[in-house]
């Protein structure tokens, strides 16, 4: 009867202790991401008071009335728009700079009649009843220019120019500069269509081909292949005259992809990294924090932060990055590289000052949009 009266008091003892094992075990759990969340906001309240020049928040002697808070809040519109259409500019401007890229491709040039016969295209050698004619002109030669691999279809062609002499022009008894007329050679039988003349400049050492290269570029042909007649002889002034191969410097933009750079964007946020080094964002709301009576706009922000472990040749910022995570493989007494913030939005804070005064304060390094590792 005792035991039997023991039994349930034991039983409701027991479970008395793992209810407060379990609720201990809950408890301890949270409060670590709490706490560091709670640490990182309290650590952007003085950051930010600091670069505003205030040891504490402004102590307010009156409130502002709702029309003076809606003047700021438009006024804080049009300095958010502005530095938007700023910062587009400054990335467009950035990403054509690091998208251009400078070919030089090595043309074939040959004499029109050191061609052999049967390599001739028959507009320029035969009439329509088969007997032979006289080319257009003795100062014409064919160029032939072949594809490289790393010359795709993707890129935009922003400038083409034909390196052709060694020397400056110089034509003696011409009275008028020299010009050229440039042809490409379609299908088998290479029918020349005229693509422009321009004339040849005193210190001109080479050709505008950019009308001949960019729908060439843009087709699906490994190769183009052009003529060129000339006005007067510059055999003494080519490049191939001196032993030389003529250049073709093609300076093109890789054409944008927006989709492949809103997938690149989306791998920037953690979750999507596997723990690699990525982006986290923490939500500061600064009516949470106590700010709302002094900070105009915004209500809120995303403060962003690079958090994440740098494996090998992952987001290397440098060539020393990949040095230093290739010795930290070797030896883990030499450090790793660290996962940090790669680039910034700036911020605008529209807020009293200590003085009571409405003013706009600009934090250019405020918001991480990407990281590396460094």
């Amino acid at each position: 009867m005792l035991l039997s009266r023991a039994m349930p008091s034991a039983l409701g003892a027991a479970l008395t202790c793992l209810q407060l094992l379990l609720l201990l075990s809950s408890v301890d759990c949270r409060p670590h991401a709490w706490h560091r969340d709670r640490l990182q906001l309290e650590a952007v309240k003085k950051e930010i008071l600091e670069r505003l020049g205030m040891s504490a928040p402004p102590v307010l002697r009156r409130q502002l009335d709702q029309e003076s808070i809606q003047r700021a809040q438009r006024l804080y519109q049009q300095k958010v728009a502005e530095l938007a259409r700023n910062r587009s500019r400054e990335r467009e401007e950035e990403e054509e700079s690091r998208s251009r890229r400078l070919h030089r491709l090595t043309p074939t040039l040959s004499h029109w009649l050191d061609i052999p016969e049967g390599h001739r295209d028959s507009q320029g050698h035969r009439d329509i009843q088969g007997h032979r004619e006289e080319p257009r002109g003795p100062y014409r030669y064919h160029l032939l220019v072949s594809r490289t691999a790393d010359f795709h279809r993707q890129l935009r062609v922003l400038q083409a120019e034909l390196k052709l002499f060694k020397q400056p022009l110089s034509v003696p008894g011409a009275s008028v500069p020299p010009r050229v007329t440039i042809y490409t050679l379609q299908g088998a039988e290479g029918t020349p269509q005229l693509l422009h003349s321009q004339e040849l400049a005193r210190h001109s050492q080479s050709l505008d081909l950019t009308g001949a290269i960019q729908p060439w570029v843009a087709g699906p042909e490994a190769t183009l292949s052009l003529e060129l007649d000339f006005t007067a002889n510059i055999s003494a002034a080519l490049v191939t005259s001196w032993g030389e191969t003529p250049v073709l410097e093609v300076e093109t933009r890789e054409k944008p992809a927006r989709a492949a750079r809103r997938a690149r964007g989306l791998e920037e946020e953690c979750g999507r990294s596997d723990g690699r080094c990525c982006l986290k964002s923490l939500k500061v709301s600064f009516h949470d924090i106590g700010w709302s009576d002094w900070v105009v706009a915004p209500n809120s922000y995303y403060m962003r932060f690079c958090e994440g472990s740098c494996p090998h040749n992952y987001k290397p910022a440098s060539m020393h990055a990949q040095i230093k995570s290739r010795v930290h493989s070797l030896s883990k007494a030499a450090p790793p590289p660290c996962c940090v913030p790669a680039g910034y939005d700036p911020m605008v804070l529209m807020h009293l000052d200590s003085e009571g005064r409405l003013v706009s304060s600009l934090f250019e390094d405020m918001l991480v949009t990407r990281c590396h590792c460094a």
